[in-house]
């Protein structure tokens, strides 16, 4: 990664306006990254827009640097001629969607992640799969660059080691990630503000699309299998959004025995798959067969041009034919 450094050093110092792109559906590693970023560049005295295809779920309305983010659709090709891209947390570019157009106009490509499917892309790759988050890399960038993390740029980067540690609870919870989420405390942020803001201000709705789900609750494979399923009509219910539905894999993965969980959700364009596994099953292989990926704990895939019905007898024959690969797959502590 050290080469990718100096070529995202040189670029950064020498040119003055960036754009920054998102992954379809922001999640807290993304957003906190995005909005740490573009708060890293405004003090060097850069212009930075953060661009993406779909909002940010509110429950991040309160980290800084919110005025540097705007959606497609508000905003016109010619109202912004970025000379460098950067993408943040993009396995390859066509994950930014209709955000795509706005990094083709750049001249230079900047690819920040720490997706192990990454396609390495761009002019400058950062791309480090032992990083516990893409916040964790840039946090690494500051302290090669000289910023000074500020307490506001230390929520945003909190929040997106936070979030995709799973409040330091997964695997991807190394020595590193703790000192980082040590200095940024020492820097500003504030561990229980910041936990309860994430994690304990759900929306009513929330909390209803749960208790509708967990009743589509069902186990396969002697156990090692749990999924549940969220329809259009149990949303409409509730008045749910799609960040409703965050959070509710983390019941059926929560079963003692269970080696993967699924979640399959109904969408208008198509149906979204999210797989959950212990320490044993990669989640990343079987969200590739789909066209997916992600992570080895955690990944996902959407699948169009089928019901959902259809789409859980494929996805979970496909789980159970990995399942039986490995017969001797135990839980692993």
């Amino acid at each position: 990664m050290k080469e990718g450094l100096a070529r995202a050093r040189e670029l950064i110092l020498s040119h003055r306006r960036f754009v920054i792109l998102e992954h379809e559906k922001p999640d807290g590693d993304c957003v906190g990254s995005s909005l740490a970023l573009a708060l890293a560049l405004e003090k060097w005295g850069k212009q930075a827009l953060i661009v993406s295809d779909d909002p940010h779920p509110v429950i991040y309305d309160f980290l800084p640097g919110q005025e540097h983010f705007t959606r497609t659709g508000y905003l016109g090709l010619a109202d912004f001629h970025a000379d460098v891209a950067i993408f943040l947390d993009c396995g390859e570019p066509e994950r930014c969607g209709r955000a795509l157009p706005f990094a083709q106009k750049a001249k230079y490509w900047v690819n920040i992640d720490h997706h192990v499917s990454n396609t390495k892309f761009g002019d400058a790759v950062l791309v480090d799969p032992s990083a516990a988050a893409t916040g964790e890399i840039l946090w690494y960038l500051f302290g090669e660059l000289g910023v000074n993390i500020d307490a506001r740029i230390a929520v945003c980067l909190y929040v997106a080691v936070l979030t995709d540690t799973g409040s330091f609870r997964y695997e991807n919870t190394t020595p590193r990630a703790l000192r980082m989420a040590a200095d940024l405390i020492e820097k500003g942020a504030r561990p229980q503000e910041i936990s309860e803001l994430v994690y304990e201000a759900k929306p009513l709705s929330s909390v209803m699309l749960l208790g509708e789900a967990l009743q589509t609750l069902e186990i396969h494979a002697g156990g090692k299998i749990a999924c549940v399923s969220v329809t259009r009509e149990m949303m409409k219910k509730v008045a749910a959004t799609s960040e409703d539905t965050e959070g509710i894999i983390t019941y059926p993965r929560s079963i003692q025995g269970v080696m993967v969980a699924v979640q399959f959700r109904e969408a208008d364009e198509g149906v979204h798959v999210s797989f959950r596994t212990r320490r044993a099953v990669d989640a990343s292989r079987i969200a590739e067969t789909f066209g997916g990926g992600g992570h080895p704990r955690a990944a996902g895939a959407l699948i169009k041009g089928k019901t959902l019905p259809e789409v859980k007898t494929l996805v979970l024959e496909e789980v159970r034919r990995v399942l039986e690969q490995n017969p001797d797959l135990v839980v692993k502590a």
